[in-house]
């Protein structure tokens, strides 16, 4: 039955409302706190940028796309914790774009890369992936028959 059905969900069928296991609400804590610490390198990405007149632009520029990444990553959570399949793609996305780059730019940043790849795994692990083709499965044409 739908939503609202007095009737409980049979074997095969999911809630409509599945709690998400522990380890995506780890993995979008996790998110959430990567998500900080992107915000915070763009915000001193960008003070550095007004204290030296050196590269100031491209500081700046630099200190904006992290501060884009960690409101789109935010949000990704939000959207993670009701199943989304398109939210952990999205956050897989921004934790190797952004997390390799982040191991080679200093010693401050090598943490924060770092802890994007580890958000990145705990998305991938065999509970997460049981969760999201409960959650949101993908739609597969039906084959021809030959």
């Amino acid at each position: 039955m739908g939503p609202g059905s007095s009737k409980p969900a049979g074997p095969g069928t999911t809630p409509w409302r599945t709690p998400p296991p522990g380890i995506i609400r780890a993995a979008g804590a996790a998110w959430l706190v990567a998500a900080l610490l992107v915000a915070v390198a763009g915000v001193s990405f960008i003070v550095s940028a007004r204290t030296q007149h050196q590269d100031s632009a491209a500081l700046t520029l630099l200190g904006i796309l992290a501060l884009v990444l960690a409101a789109v990553s935010a949000y990704s959570v939000l959207r993670l914790r009701s199943g989304k399949r398109s939210a952990r793609e999205t956050l897989s996305s921004i934790g190797v774009i952004a997390g390799f780059p982040f191991l080679f730019r200093g010693p401050a940043l090598v943490a924060v890369g770092v802890v994007l790849l580890v958000c990145t795994a705990l998305l991938w692990l065999p509970q997460s992936n049981k969760y999201f083709q409960l959650r949101d499965p993908k739609k597969r044409k039906p084959r021809r028959p030959r």
